[in-house]
């Protein structure tokens, strides 16, 4: 049985989207959609009230969060699933998706990054862009494992397929042929409140672009991010 709680919680740009609607499809498949919430959270006021958790499974995805987030997910003996990325592509990505400057999303990532080396030394089960994991069918199976779940194989692929790079750009572009009480107008794009997809949510998937930057933005970025990048094993 799995935990009442699962967090998928990732660096911007780490595909931590996709592991959220995995995890989200899995639970669906398993227990029926009425017994299954999905949310986005970064603070505990974020979540649905006691009443609307009641008897039923908590899926969620965070980012930078907050300490009082981390707190409560540890009361509810959540399952955590973290997806980490080299922070310097994950910033330019996120930089060239949403069209703003990359001093910006460095703020983003820095907050992030924060937020999982906290995260690192639980042992939970790690996700690392850089594998390539949403693109490996083996990889749903290995998600559903973690979280206590032992879906029909039939499933599996139904799932993986919904959650493909060519799907999702495919949904992204339709967004507006969905309901409109399902479309949330964000920051700097609008996204689907089911599957927090938004509008420009994959870019080019690309490992190492950030050497592409001139050699004094490379270095600031290295500077910045130095003790992820060797905590989580990233050549700088």
């Amino acid at each position: 049985m799995p935990p009442p709680v699962v967090a998928t919680i990732g660096l911007h740009g780490s595909a931590s989207t996709w592991v959220f609607n995995i995890v989200r499809e899995l639970m669906i498949a398993a227990f029926g959609e009425d017994q299954v919430l999905a949310v986005y959270a970064e603070e505990p006021r974020d979540l649905p009230d006691e009443a609307q958790r009641a008897g039923k499974f908590l899926v969620l995805k965070s980012h930078q969060g907050s300490p009082e987030l981390d707190a409560w997910l540890a009361a509810q003996s959540a399952q955590v699933l973290p997806s980490v990325r080299d922070p310097r592509d994950a910033c330019l990505s996120m930089a060239q998706r949403f069209n703003v400057e990359l001093a910006h999303t460095v703020h983003w990532l820095v907050r992030d990054c924060n937020r999982l080396a906290g995260l690192q030394a639980r042992g939970h089960f790690l996700l690392r862009y850089e594998d390539r994991f949403f693109d490996q069918p083996a990889v749903v199976a290995q998600l559903a494992g973690a979280i206590g779940l032992h879906p029909d194989p039939a499933d599996i692929s139904p799932i993986f397929a919904r959650y493909r790079t060519e799907s999702v750009r495919a949904f992204a572009r339709g967004l507006e042929t969905l309901p409109p009480d399902r479309i949330v107008a964000a920051s700097h794009s609008v996204l689907d409140r089911v599957t927090q997809i938004h509008g420009t949510h994959i870019g080019d998937t690309r490992s190492g672009k950030w050497r592409e930057l001139p050699a004094p933005v490379q270095a600031a970025l290295t500077r910045v991010f130095s003790p992820f990048l060797d905590s989580f094993g990233y050549p700088r």
